[in-house]
């Protein structure tokens, strides 16, 4: 009976969680776990990618909500004529938290879907809801002026592209 009695109290000091409950939203974040600080733009801009000629605020939560606010999702890029390549960063804000693992750039041609123009897995790692990085579209390699693309940031998946956020960039 004692035994009973322990094992009880155990599963109850556990949480909900150990119970079989669930832990809804507005219960406090399970110790240890830090909190994403831009979790809160999944609302509003989640789902989105903006390619940015210039860099990017260095602000989170909502000091980079109203950033990207003023900033259309869908951009132009321009290049010199003597360039072979329009640089920007990508800044991608995800609907939900990624899975582990690392993050993947999908670019096709607006036009024609289907045709992957560039494909790589980045170096870094999804860890947030917010994921950045400097790219090079390269006209040696398959990038065109006066052409849409539409770039999808996501990860594989057992070998399927899941795309968490998309957006269209226009080459100039």
């Amino acid at each position: 009976m004692k035994s009973v009695l322990v094992a009880l109290a155990l599963v109850l000091a556990a949480g909900p969680a150990f119970a079989g409950g669930k832990q809804g939203a507005g219960k406090k974040p399970e110790a240890g776990k830090p909190v994403d600080p831009n979790a809160v733009l999944a609302k509003t801009h989640g789902g989105k990618v903006w390619v940015l000629s210039g860099v990017p605020t260095a602000g989170e939560g909502e000091e980079l909500g109203k950033w990207l606010s003023a900033r259309p999702a869908n951009a132009e890029l321009s290049k010199k004529d003597s360039e072979d390549r329009w640089p920007c960063t990508l800044l991608a804000v995800f609907k939900s938290p990624p899975a582990k693992g690392h993050i993947t750039i999908r670019v096709v041609d607006k036009k024609d879907p289907k045709a992957i123009v560039e494909e790589y897995s980045s170096q870094t790692v999804g860890t947030s809801m917010v994921f950045q990085e400097f790219y090079e579209p390269d006209g040696g390699n398959g990038f065109n002026k006066g052409h849409t693309y539409t770039v999808m940031v996501g990860q594989l998946i057992k070998n399927k592209f899941v795309s968490y956020a998309s957006g269209d960039v226009t080459l100039k």
